[in-house]
């Protein structure tokens, strides 16, 4: 009885996943690894392609954490994700547990990638990249400069295990971010769960995230926008 109780939590939090509702999908994917640890039900998270989505949300939200790392370990399974703090203190670290910090070159290279994520979906073309970063810079080949900082920076983040990080697409860069995420991610996802549902626990998650201002030590203009915005939302908090 408790193996079939367990399986349709586990189907219901992957389903719950897949259509994003993540309200849901938090407390599903609790309820099944609680059932799952408390009855020694480990054998499904060898089904690697059915159960790796339940442990990467599980990992990403802080569920049942102690529990999630040992099934990983069991089933071999290693979320290959940058985590990157900008609440604060620019920082790019290997993964989520932020044990060890990814060395970026050069500040050019780290005002670089700040400021492509910044970008977000839209991307940004060569020129907009100059107006932010190198507008007075004393180099007769701009577009030179640009380039072998982008080299630098896809071999940086190359060294955390991420293939392709940055793409061009009509001309515009984008930070690829399918293996990197950024504690501006949490924070926007858990300020929608807060407005719905008003909880301590939800505010103290955000204050807990917010350690300072955006892209702080970013003598950037480009950065001003959300740097008003978060702060906004963390006086609201």
């Amino acid at each position: 009885m408790m193996l079939h109780s367990s399986l349709a939590y586990g189907v219901l939090a992957r389903a719950a996943i897949e259509a994003k509702d993540n309200e849901r999908a938090i407390q599903l994917t609790e309820r099944y690894l609680k059932l799952c640890s408390d009855n020694g039900l480990y054998e499904y998270f060898r089904m690697r392609k059915a159960y790796d989505p339940v442990l990467e949300f599980a990992y990403n939200n802080g569920i049942e954490p102690e529990f999630t790392r040992r099934m990983m370990e069991f089933a071999r399974y290693i979320p290959n994700k940058v985590y990157i703090e900008t609440l604060g203190a620019f920082t790019v670290y290997k993964d989520k547990s932020r044990q060890k910090a990814i060395k970026i070159r050069t500040k050019k290279t780290r005002e670089l990638l700040a400021f492509l994520l910044d970008a977000g979906e839209q991307g940004a073309t060569k020129e907009q990249i100059y107006n932010a970063i190198w507008r007075e810079s004393d180099s007769n080949n701009i577009k030179n400069l640009i380039a072998v900082n982008l080299a630098h920076l896809k071999k940086d983040l190359e060294s955390a295990g991420i293939g392709t990080s940055v793409i061009c697409r009509e001309n515009r860069y984008f930070i690829c971010r399918d293996q990197i995420e950024c504690d501006t991610d949490i924070f926007e996802k858990t300020y929608v769960d807060f407005r719905k549902r008003n909880s301590e626990d939800l505010a103290k998650k955000l204050l807990s995230i917010y350690k300072g201002e955006y892209l702080f030590g970013f003598e950037a203009l480009w950065a001003i926008p959300q740097r008003i915005r978060y702060r906004s939302m963390y006086d609201e908090v």
